[in-house]
């Protein structure tokens, strides 16, 4: 199954790709996706623990956390209006029934390994919000598997787009716990109020601080229960990928995340280790008794 038909999504054009006529209709059929089709392709119950009361009286971007398959259709129903969604995942558009539904409710696609369509995604969500739409976007971009970070570093796009259009910029948080998604929909803000770092920053904290309520209220268990954390952190990332029905590319979501190029990752620090030549000078750095580095794992390339 291919769904032909939406690769006009794809044009670089907004004026191609949205149109108020076409808003107006997936507002009014918008029940059907949040009520009837939303909920066909989940396999948890949404529990939505609160939702601020958001203004009407200008375009919204709802930014929620990403962290499993259903967090997205958790999302379109949580909002409690219509909105359209930035997607960059082409093969839940192009081949599956989401993909119907997601278009149904109405979406912004972006090709995540082509500069103009990146480009071009900032330009359509800038004319949704400005015909008076309402838009979900994932500030994180990929999947958060990390194993220590509430949040991951979100991409700025969403303050350049808010400012641009005088959006409000809405937090969302949530997390599933025993077959359940449990949703915090945050305050509203004006994110424009902040420098673009500041801005970030705030929003990520919100982000964060409404999911570790959820986590406090919701994830319990004991130490004990995890036994191997290695492996109990392999299985739970195995689930998740294994509950996307196999539509979790993990080639391509590994690249998504937002790199920060003012910090060092571990890779880039240890990286000259690869080019070390042992010699009497540095014979200590490969001493086992001080946890040294074993011969033969790194190659010389001199």
């Amino acid at each position: 199954m291919y769904h032909k038909a939406f690769e006009y999504l794809l044009d670089n054009d907004p004026e191609k790709v949205l149109s108020k006529p076409g808003m107006y209709i997936r507002k009014i059929t918008n029940f059907i996706v949040r009520k009837i089709m939303a909920p066909l392709s989940t396999k948890n119950k949404l529990h939505i623990e609160r939702r601020a009361d958001v203004p009407k009286d200008r375009p919204v971007i709802y930014a929620p956390t990403h962290a499993f398959s259903d967090d997205i259709a958790s999302a379109l129903n949580a909002t409690g209006r219509h909105c359209y969604m930035l997607v960059g995942a082409l093969n839940i558009v192009f081949t599956t029934f989401r993909g119907i539904a997601l278009w149904m409710n109405g979406i912004i696609l972006v090709n995540r390994n082509k500069k103009d369509s990146r480009s071009a995604a900032v330009d359509k969500m800038k004319k949704l919000l400005n015909m008076g739409g309402n838009l979900i976007m994932y500030p994180e971009a990929t999947w958060n598997k990390s194993k220590n970070l509430l949040v991951l570093k979100l991409f700025p796009g969403i303050y350049d787009v808010a400012t641009a259009t005088g959006a409000l910029v809405v937090p969302v948080s949530s997390i599933e716990e025993d077959g359940v998604v449990h949703v915090i929909v945050d305050d509203a803000f004006d994110i424009s109020k902040y420098t673009r770092e500041e801005g970030m920053l705030v929003l990520r904290d919100k982000m964060a601080t409404a999911k570790y309520e959820l986590m406090d209220k919701y994830s319990h268990m004991k130490r004990t229960d995890i036994g191997d954390e290695k492996a109990y952190w392999r299985k739970y990332v195995d689930k998740l990928i294994k509950d996307s029905d196999g539509l979790y590319v993990k080639k391509e979501e590994e690249k998504a995340g937002f790199i920060d190029k003012r910090i060092t990752t571990y890779k880039q620090a240890f990286a000259h280790l690869k080019t070390l030549v042992p010699s009497k000078a540095n014979a200590f750095l490969f001493d086992k008794r001080r946890g040294g580095i074993k011969f033969g794992r790194f190659q010389s390339k001199v």
